[in-house]
């Protein structure tokens, strides 16, 4: 449902919308060019963060593919990715002026840098130990479980 049919549901009229949209509009012309960037290094430091969270997971993991089953391998990846997401969905929907295009890229990017690390990490590992670990599929299930609660967010916000 559209912003204005919620507005007009709740009694608004036509003449009442227009003026809220020219007025919201005219205050975000007025933002402090310093606040602009405030809002956007937000953004940025955030999806930095995530991306830097996916590095040390990789890290931490590192030993476990030495030692552990893929079995538990599996399910402590996916716990790591569901905290790691969860914190990601919690911070940013305080980034108000995001966009559908601007979920769309966090989805992509988030997805293809968690697969690619965590299969670069394993293969590495499976290279020097001398094991074999199915590093895409392991890539692919951090990745499902960090982009998970993420997802969840998107499709249950109002």
């Amino acid at each position: 449902m559209q912003v204005n049919d919620k507005l007009k549901t709740k009694g608004w009229s036509a003449k009442e919308i227009k003026h809220a949209h020219r007025v919201l509009k005219r205050a975000d012309k007025k933002k402090h060019p310093a606040y602009k960037f405030l809002e956007v290094a937000v953004f940025w430091a955030l999806l930095f963060i995530t991306v830097l969270g996916m590095f040390l997971i990789s890290l931490v993991i590192m030993p476990l593919l030495l030692v552990l089953p893929l079995g538990l391998l599996i399910l402590i990846l996916a716990i790591f990715g569901l905290c790691l997401g969860s914190l990601f969905a919690i911070l940013i929907p305080d980034i108000e002026w995001l966009e559908k295009k601007h979920h769309a890229f966090n989805i992509i990017i988030l997805a293809a840098l968690a697969v690619l690390n965590v299969w670069l990490i394993v293969t590495k590992v499976d290279a020097i130990a001398g094991s074999e670990h199915p590093g895409l599929l392991l890539g692919a299930i951090f990745a499902l479980a960090l982009l998970l609660p993420y997802i969840f967010h998107l499709c249950t916000r109002k």
